[in-house]
């Protein structure tokens, strides 16, 4: 096995139990300093275009997505206006499931339109928590790496619920919710992901509730396909055109 694991499929990747080599454990170690570790060595997609192989590596080695991930974190406000089938949805749930799993203490919400639409389906990943879901069940070895049942005297690295990933040794939680302000403006976020903002009528409002995350030290990342709805507001926040009112 290679420092890599690239000489195994992800469906064997998956299937892997025991005690990680101590390679493996040294590239875990790793990943808090950068997602790059994370996404290239323990991060796995759905495509479901693909009834032969549809568990797939995630493609860090697409240069554009290597430039998104560095955007990212450079950027806490970060507006992204995308063509379908870039893998955007699957790049951005999995930089925030990072951010949450290897960091303490943060608060990150999913937002879509409807819950539902948030809450997703970690089966086929569908939905930002269902990817999110989807990432953490397929990350190889993780019943150590990432055990969800808690040792003698220990809390569980991960809990998955229906709308939430919480991570009891870090402190931190991924929350998926609806569009509007009114969850946001009740909690104190370390981080906020809208999923097609130019379609959320409330996308505006969000932003509003958003700021002063974005003050206090967190980051807020927008990601919309053509066709805004939002009466033009993610595109004025894309362009950086939003009037003083708008941005203060």
């Amino acid at each position: 096995m290679t420092a890599t694991l690239s000489n195994l499929t992800p469906a064997e990747l998956v299937g892997l139990a025991g005690e990680p080599p101590e390679h493996v454990l040294a590239l875990w170690s790793l990943c808090p300093r950068h997602p790059f570790y994370f996404l290239e060595h323990f991060c796995y997609t759905a495509d479901q275009h693909d009834m032969e192989h549809p568990i797939k590596r995630f493609p860090i080695d697409r240069p554009y997505l290597r430039h998104m991930t560095q955007l990212w974190i450079d950027n806490p406000l970060l507006v992204v206006v995308k063509s379908r089938q870039m893998i955007m949805t699957w790049l951005f749930t999995a930089l925030y499931l990072w951010d949450a799993m290897f960091h303490n203490g943060r608060l990150i919400m999913f937002q879509s339109k409807r819950e539902e639409d948030a809450i997703g389906d970690e089966t086929s990943g569908d939905g930002m928590l269902g990817r999110a879901k989807f990432m953490v069940n397929h990350i190889p070895y993780r019943d150590v790496l990432l055990p969800a049942r808690a040792g003698k005297g220990e809390l569980p690295a991960v809990v998955t619920l229906g709308k939430r990933i919480l991570f009891p040794r870090r402190g931190s939680t991924l929350w998926a919710i609806p569009q509007g302000p009114s969850i946001i403006r009740q909690r104190t976020a370390s981080g906020y992901y809208g999923d097609e903002s130019g379609f959320q009528p409330e996308a505006e409002d969000a932003y509003a509730a958003m700021r002063p995350t974005i003050r206090g030290g967190g980051r807020a990342t927008f990601v919309t396909t053509a066709g805004m709805v939002d009466k033009g507001f993610t595109r004025r926040l894309y362009e950086d055109r939003l009037t003083d009112m708008e941005a203060a």
